[in-house]
């Protein structure tokens, strides 16, 4: 490990664009992923005529009488 001034700044430096770089990956990989799921769920209602029906209910759209 060095113990100069100007090795440790730029190991620091490196290490914050490092983290950077991951959280932002993470970040964008993690907001495709809830967009993915999404799509799929409502797919998944829209085939489904019972729980189109029971979704449909349930956010008020439809009464069951």
């Amino acid at each position: 490990m060095p113990t100069d001034t100007v090795s440790l700044l730029m190991l620091g430096i490196g290490a914050a664009l490092l983290l950077w770089l991951v959280v932002s990956v993470f970040r964008k990989l993690f907001g495709l992923a809830l967009i993915a799921a999404l799509v799929f769920g409502a797919y998944i209602v829209w085939t489904n005529p019972g729980l189109l029906a029971q979704t449909l209910e349930w956010i008020g759209f439809r009464s069951t009488t």
